[in-house]
């Protein structure tokens, strides 16, 4: 199973509805349409604008009914970043050349999340801003969503590897969780108007080559 193919665990996507009943489908369901009613307006307000009666209203049940379904306005922040964050992830593994080098693919993958966020920025800026501060019962949505998509990038710098585009020795997972670090920092000035988007691009270049510094090949 290729990477951009592996379900994420917190994504209501991932479940597999012939398994379910006829009560647990209408369940999911409910809770799809709320999700995708707190994501627009989450895009068109922004998360601290949006109330959860106007979500509730949004999806077409009742304020009290909500909480049948989801925690809280946080809980529908987390699924709403699992569902957009996850897409522009798995589009941004698809788009790796495994043949060109190592920085050429992370780029690939970092840039292309990179512009998906910043076509909906008011979001992007929700995601950026809220999640650090999310409860413990979100924050381990987003800890479980990030394990898997650094999987995935580490997978990007294994196979990096084993062609020959990267040391053999670099720890790749170490290496992952370095890369994003940086990637998350940039964005969160992006996102927040605190960095043009040509610096970023500029600032991400340089930064990856250096975290790859000599652990790539000479051309």
């Amino acid at each position: 199973m290729s990477v951009a193919d592996r379900p994420l665990l917190s994504s209501d996507a991932a479940l597999d509805e012939t398994e379910l009943g006829r009560r647990e489908r209408n369940k999911l369901d409910k809770r799809r349409r709320i999700v995708a009613a707190a994501t627009a307006l989450f895009q068109e307000k922004g998360f601290e604008d949006t109330t959860t009666a106007e979500i509730a209203k949004a999806a077409g049940i009742g304020a009290g009914t909500l909480y049948l379904y989801v925690e809280s306005k946080e809980d529908l922040l987390v699924s709403a970043f699992v569902n957009v964050a996850g897409d522009a992830w798995r589009e941004a593994f698809d788009l790796v050349d495994s043949s060109a080098d190592a920085v050429s693919q992370i780029m690939t993958l970092l840039m292309h999340v990179t512009d998906h966020h910043r076509a909906d920025r008011r979001l992007a800026r929700s995601f950026f801003k809220e999640l650090p501060f999310v409860s413990d019962s979100g924050r381990a949505g987003v800890e479980e969503f990030t394990d898997w998509f650094l999987s995935g990038l580490a997978s990007v710098l294994n196979a990096a590897s084993a062609n020959g585009k990267l040391d053999a020795d670099v720890p790749k997972m170490m290496l992952a969780h370095n890369l994003y670090a940086q990637w998350q920092l940039l964005m969160r000035r992006l996102v927040t108007d605190r960095l043009d988007y040509d610096d970023m691009v500029l600032q991400l270049q340089e930064s990856v080559y250096v975290a790859l510094w000599a652990l790539t090949p000479k051309a």
